[in-house]
């Protein structure tokens, strides 16, 4: 890995004429365990670490560990566990707090309080027990009601459901903790990979591109500012990771464990981007578990945030954000074909109103699926009822309900920015396409537009007043 990892690492170099310094922790020792974090940090423009500065990095990583550490009784989590109350690490209670904030925000599917369903997971592995989905689900919920309460004296008490666990984390906490200090000693331009090339985080601006066949993160661009804000990446690949995983067993059952209901999910590949590595890896779990558009409407509504999600079947779902985070040029400006589509929908004056199941779809002139854009409805009954999307489009793609689809959302509008690349990430090259919108309505009316268009005809936007369940489409370039 340190092998590969140096490779690419010529290749930035040689193709930016830049002096690198690479530091491996922990350096290679008898003592090494496989528990410890290893990391390569990169430092730029001639700068190096003393050997003081090393040793402090290496017990910073080491005080990460075993303060988390849940299987030492006498750990900080450890301890706080045990009486449901305690004074903790000011990186500690930081992150206990910042992950309650993404508890909160994504209504809790995102969690650090579930100690007790990965011991039950643990168990389960150890063969202590049958796995029980009804439990699993109750270990969830006990834990997502309870409540806490944070102190300004960095305390925090909690009811007796609440275990922490942040042992998904680890590394990502490990990583922001080098990156603080390493701007406290005044390194003004860095790169830290942590845990096989998953976690990456950077002072110097750099624009992401991320390789997945390849398992790593090549720079493609550099700031010109001598200090940047930091930037971090994250990589989840479900199919290929044990739900829980200890130094000696690992579950059969592969994927991400859903924080919200206790069993695992699989649903994508993903590459989240954030302004911190411990972020980076909340957004990457929860989009792991989640459809497109459920993860897509909390990135969206997040600047600091971008995401790329692939399916099993190399379907891609970015976020509006993701191309300017990741790629030095976005390709969709490059040929001028990003657009953006917003479509208003009717409220009726109906008691009983339901919201409208909605599907956006861009085909070529032979009607053949270039983009899935946005589909909103997970029953199939009434996704039935979007009639042409189903016929050409939703029976075809098995899986892409269960993992695209988001919830139905009243009369609420439709923004949505395409980056002019189909659904395997590829330029949509067709001189002609065509979008469909389609909307059905529980107890109400269908309405289906469709508009040909090619990108040069876009120099001034296209609006189409629709009818019955639509009622305006608006196509643009964008800027």
């Amino acid at each position: 890995m340190v092998g590969r990892f140096l490779l690419y690492l010529a290749v930035f170099t040689a193709s930016y004429a830049v002096k690198a310094e690479l530091y491996v922790f922990p350096a290679p020792s008898p003592e090494a365990t496989s528990h410890t974090l290893n990391t390569e940090i990169t430092l730029y423009e001639e700068q190096t670490l003393s050997a003081i500065e090393q040793k402090n990095i290496d017990l910073l990583i080491k005080d990460t560990y075993q303060t988390l550490d849940k299987s030492n009784a006498t750990s900080a989590l450890s301890e706080i566990n045990q009486r449901y109350e305690g004074t903790l690490p000011a990186w500690l209670y930081s992150a206990i707090k910042r992950c309650e904030d993404w508890f909160n925000r994504t209504e809790g599917n995102i969690s650090c309080r579930n100690g007790a369903l990965y011991d039950y997971w643990a168990e389960y592995v150890q063969g202590k027990h049958d796995l029980s989905r009804r439990e699993v689900r109750r270990l969830a919920r006990v834990a997502r009601i309870a409540e806490v309460n944070f102190n300004d004296d960095n305390s925090v008490a909690f009811a007796s459901p609440i275990q922490w666990d942040l042992s998904e984390f680890t590394a990502s906490l490990a990583v922001d903790r080098i990156a603080n200090y390493l701007t406290s000693i005044n390194i003004r331009s860095y790169h830290i990979s942590a845990q096989g090339l998953e976690t990456h985080a950077s002072n110097q601006g750099f624009s992401w591109q991320g390789t997945v066949a390849q398992e790593a993160v090549i720079q493609n661009g550099r700031a010109t500012d001598a200090v940047s804000k930091p930037s971090t990446i994250a990589y989840i690949r479900p199919w290929q990771r044990p739900v829980l995983s200890t130094s000696k067993l690992a579950s059969l059952e592969k994927g991400v464990l859903s924080h919200s209901d206790g069993w695992p999910s699989a649903k994508f590949q993903a590459i989240s981007v954030a302004d911190n590595a411990f972020e980076a890896m909340l957004l990457a779990h929860f989009s792991a578990t989640k459809t497109a558009q459920q993860a897509m409407e909390l990135v969206n509504a997040n600047p600091s945030l971008a995401l790329k999600l692939i399916d099993e079947n190399g379907r891609v779902f970015t976020s509006n954000t993701y191309t300017a985070r990741t790629s030095g040029k976005n390709k969709a400006e490059k040929n001028g074909h990003a657009i953006s589509i917003d479509i208003t929908l009717p409220l009726f004056d109906i008691a009983d109103y339901r919201g409208p199941y909605v599907s956006v779809w861009i085909s070529d002139e032979k009607n053949r699926l270039v983009k899935s854009l946005a589909l909103r409805g997970t029953s199939e009954r009434w996704l039935g009822e979007l009639r042409t999307w189903w016929r050409r489009v939703g029976r075809k793609n098995e899986g892409l309900v269960d993992g695209f689809a988001g919830a139905t959302k009243k009369n609420a509008p439709l923004h949505i920015e395409w980056d002019g690349l189909d659904d395997f990430g590829q330029s949509a090259n067709s001189s002609s396409l065509i979008l469909h919108i389609e909307v059905a309505r529980e107890h109400g009316g269908r309405s289906y537009e469709k508009i040909p268009f090619t990108f040069d005809s876009l120099t001034s936007p296209i609006t189409v007043t629709g009818t019955d369940e639509i009622a305006s489409i608006t196509l643009s370039l964008m800027n």
